[in-house]
C-alpha cells in the first residue's frame, strides 16, 4: 500500500490560490510556548475554502446541506482520476469527459488532473492569477457528471467552474452590495450532493489510474465546507 498526499500544505507564509480580495487566511498564534509554559498550544484561523478543501451544499445554497449533515461515505471511495491538461483559461467540457466517458461509473469519484496543481505549491504563481485564470468545468460538464451519477468531484485547480461562469467580485462591489456572481457549475453538481474538491495536488502522479481517496472534512457543525487532508491509497 502506498499513500500519496493531494492536499496543499498550510503554511502561514503561503501566498496560495487564495481569493484575490481576501488574500491569505492561514494564521497560527501561540498560546503556550516552550520557555513560558514548558509546552506548546497553537491557535489557527483559516477559512473553510482554504488551500485543498470541499464545498458542500450550503456554499451556494441558502437551504442547502452543511458539511456535517454529509454522510462520510461523500468523502471516501473508488476514484478515476481523468487527464485533462489545460491551459490558461482552458475549458474542460462535456465532449472532453465524454472522451473518457466509459471509464466513468456511477457512484465514482473523478479527479481531474489539469496539470496547474503543481503551481500551488512547487512551481508558486502569484495568487490572484490562479484565481482568475485557471481552467474550469463549463456548465455543459457539469450536468454531463451529474448524469453519470458520480459522489464527488474534484480538481487540481483554483475551483472546479471555469472563472467566466463566476466573474471575482472586487472588495468595492462586496461593499456596495453588487449583484452576486452566478455558479452553475456548482448548483448543478451540489444540489444533486455531488461534492467539490479543490486545490488538490499531486494528481499527475496518479493520472489514468483507478484509485481509493479520501478527503475528510472537519466536522464543523452548520458550515459550508472544511479544510481537508486529501489522500491517494494505491
Amino acid at each position: 500500500m502506498k499513500i500519496i498526499d493531494l492536499s496543499c500544505p498550510l503554511d502561514s507564509t503561503y501566498r496560495g490560490a487564495q481569493y484575490p480580495t481576501i488574500g491569505n487566511r492561514v494564521r497560527y498564534h501561540p498560546l503556550y510556548t516552550m520557555p513560558r509554559d514548558g509546552r506548546r498550544v497553537t491557535e489557527f484561523s483559516l477559512t473553510t475554502h482554504t488551500n485543498t478543501h470541499v464545498d458542500a451544499p450550503k456554499h451556494v445554497f441558502e437551504d442547502g446541506k452543511a458539511i456535517d449533515e454529509l454522510p462520510l461515505e461523500s468523502f471516501y471511495g473508488e476514484a478515476i482520476v481523468v487527464d485533462v491538461p489545460k491551459g490558461e483559461l482552458g475549458e474542460i467540457t462535456a465532449e472532453d469527459l465524454e472522451r473518457v466517458g466509459q471509464e466513468v461509473r456511477e457512484g465514482d469519484i473523478v479527479l481531474l488532473h489539469t496539470g496547474w496543481g503543481k503551481y500551488f505549491w512547487t512551481e508558486p504563481r502569484q495568487a490572484d492569477y490562479l484565481a482568475v485564470n485557471h481552467p474550469g468545468l463549463v456548465e455543459s460538464a457539469a450536468v454531463w457528471l451529474v448524469e453519470k451519477k458520480i459522489k464527488a468531484v474534484g480538481i487540481d485547480c483554483f475551483a472546479v467552474r471555469h472563472p467566466k461562469l463566476s466573474p471575482a467580485l472586487s472588495l468595492a462591489d462586496r461593499q456596495t452590495n453588487k449583484a452576486k456572481p452566478t455558479e452553475p457549475v456548482h448548483y448543478h453538481l451540489l444540489k444533486n450532493d455531488i461534492v467539490i474538491v479543490e486545490q488538490l495536488m499531486n494528481l499527475e502522479v496518479i493520472a489514468g489510474q483507478r484509485v481509493t481517496v479520501a478527503f475528510f472534512p472537519l466536522p464543523f457543525v452548520g458550515i459550508d465546507g472544511s479544510p481537508v487532508r486529501a489522500v491517494a491509497i494505491t
